[in-house]
């Protein structure tokens, strides 16, 4: 059958004889026309054709009320939309706070990440296991207290001799804090946990709870031992701030670092450090922690800004050279480390010059340019080499003059050049052992002969003497000397007889030529033979009380040739 639409108003339809033949009565479809009026939907154009089934009757088509159903659905989905979110939040909130929970109670029984006990990791696991990994642990437990040079550990002699591990795991698990769990989790997945430790202040007036340490643990022991340790470590230092102690050599300068290498670490405080560590079952603890609180103070009252301040002030006296000359020719310098031996601080920490330092290293830099008494050698215009000490010629320093010129140019921190101020001088200066003499009248008592040069080393005068007896303990004595007086027609005196008071001998002379003081000298000697000038060995028997004995004419000669300040050499 098929249906065709032929206008808005009626439906026909067109039989083949097929379709009635394999069909009864019943099951034929009765078209006819409609007589309602048209639809709204029939007079828009639309038809709806519906096949009934058997014994069914045919109605007119009805066209589904779609724009009212639309509607509807139109006027449902924002309030749908308006419910996912809420859904979603309600499910987000019901997982945070089944997670929190869940936290909450593992944390409860468990350790946070990155926990220890006595060098245990414990970590993520119950008390039990936890005590058992201590006691573990705990027989290789030891506290180490070290910093600023000192080191010091603590071994007990068995675990179950310290504390009680299963007490221990369970009180740290007890501050594990379990409701506010994510915070402490985070903390510790992070390292802040460790940061936060790390940089914990210590209270040292806090008492160290041993409440969990078996009773055989011995804390006086502990003290003592660490005690002695501390003892040791302070040996050798002053623990005050001075000048020594605070000049770093190889800086060149005054430093707050150095000068806290010679404090005394307090005693007190670190054994209250290294009671607290243990305590807590730490393996080590750093006297860095504490600061200042490790030692005791350099200067009572003051602080390192104080110190910063005194070193700065002496670092600005370090700031000189100072040339020390001797004869145009430099024979010392003075600079950071020389003055640095030199400065002292005083009770406000302002540092000063030591007069008696500066003295002190004059004296020493004197000994070694000073020449009066030292022994030289040189050698005499005709070959011989002669080596002699003692006498007064030659080069020395004066002392107190050259202190105060090093001292007014330090306190001026002023670069400068100073010559070698002396109270006596010779003609040149060479150095210790060396010749310093121009022209000199050189007495050789194993010959038994005197010449005299000059500065360019032409012989000017000689002769032969007689020195002092020596079988009468009279030798001329020996030296480097300097011609201190002439004098004409004087009388010679030996001392005083103690029973008459009267001089021993008196001899009358009329050339006078002293070099040891006024009491040995050339002279001539008329009252001995001639003979006994040209014989070596003559003064062991007709010596003279000390003085060299000339030839009348030849002392006469001599006399008018030098002057004082001349070098006389006697040498045996």
């Amino acid at each position: 059958m098929e249906y065709y639409r032929h206008n808005p108003l009626e439906v026909r339809s067109t039989m083949r004889p097929s379709d009635f033949s394999s069909s009864s009565d019943s099951d034929k479809t009765i078209v006819s026309p409609l007589p309602a009026a048209p639809s709204a939907d029939a007079r828009a154009g639309r038809t709806e054709v519906r096949r009934t089934q058997p014994g069914s009757h045919f109605a007119a088509p009805q066209k589904p009320k779609a724009s009212s159903r639309k509607g509807k659905r139109d006027e449902r989905t924002p309030r749908n939309r308006r419910r996912v979110p809420l859904i979603v939040l309600g499910v987000i909130v019901a997982l945070l706070v089944i997670t929190y929970a869940g936290g909450a109670i593992i944390f409860s029984n468990v350790f946070y990440p990155g926990t220890t006990i006595a060098g245990a990791d414990v970590s993520l696991i119950g008390p039990g296991s936890a005590a058992t990994r201590i006691r573990s642990s705990m027989n290789r437990y030891s506290l180490t207290i070290e910093g600023s040079g000192f080191s010091w550990t603590y071994e007990p002699e068995s675990a179950d001799a310290l504390f009680d591990a299963d007490a221990a795991a369970q009180e740290v698990l007890d501050q594990n804090d379990a409701l506010r769990w994510p915070v402490h989790l985070f903390a510790a997945l992070t390292g802040a946990t460790k940061a936060q430790a790390e940089n914990e202040t210590i209270d040292l007036t806090a008492e160290a709870d041993f409440s969990l340490f078996s009773d055989s643990f011995d804390v006086a022991s502990f003290e003592e031992s660490l005690g002695a340790a501390v003892d040791s470590f302070n040996e050798g230092r002053s623990g005050t701030f001075d000048a020594a102690s605070a000049y770093d050599a190889e800086a060149g300068a005054f430093t707050v670092d150095k000068a806290r290498s010679n404090e005394k670490l307090n005693r007190d405080n670190i054994i209250a450090y290294a009671k607290l560590a243990l305590a807590d079952l730490d393996e080590s603890a750093s006297l860095d922690k504490l600061g200042d609180d490790a030692f005791l103070p350099l200067v009572e009252g003051m602080g390192d800004s104080d110190i910063q301040a005194a070193c700065d002030a002496a670092n600005e006296l370090l700031g000189v050279n100072i040339s020390i000359k001797m004869n145009g020719n430099e024979v010392a310098t003075i600079g950071s480390a020389e003055v640095a031996q030199w400065i002292t601080f005083d009770e406000n920490l302002t540092p000063t010059i030591n007069q008696e330092a500066v003295s002190s290293w004059a004296s020493s830099l004197a000994d070694g340019l000073d020449t009066v008494g030292t022994k030289r050698t040189y050698t005499r215009e005709d070959g011989k080499q002669i080596t002699v000490s003692g006498g007064t010629y030659g080069w020395s320093i004066d002392n107190d003059t050259l202190v105060q010129s090093v001292v007014d140019a330090v306190n001026a921190k002023q670069s400068t050049e100073i010559e070698v101020p002396t109270s006596q001088t010779g003609d040149v200066y060479n150095g210790q052992g060396q010749r310093d003499w121009g022209a000199y009248i050189d007495i050789d008592i194993s010959e038994q002969h005197a010449r005299y040069y000059d500065a360019s080393g032409n012989l000017l005068w000689e002769s032969g003497v007689i020195t002092g007896n020596p079988n009468k303990n009279c030798d001329t004595p020996t030296g480097i000397y300097m011609l201190n007086r002439k004098a004409r027609g004087i009388t010679l005196r030996g001392p005083k007889d103690p029973e008459t008071g009267e001089y021993k001998w008196e001899s009358d002379v009329d050339y006078w030529m002293a070099f040891v003081g006024n009491s040995i000298g050339l002279h001539d000697a008329t009252w001995q033979a001639s003979s006994s000038f040209s014989n070596p060995n003559a003064y062991k028997s007709v010596g003279s009380h000390g003085c060299v004995n000339l030839p009348y004419d030849k002392a006469a000669a001599l006399y008018d040739m030098i002057s004082p300040g001349l070098c006389v050499i006697v040498h045996n």
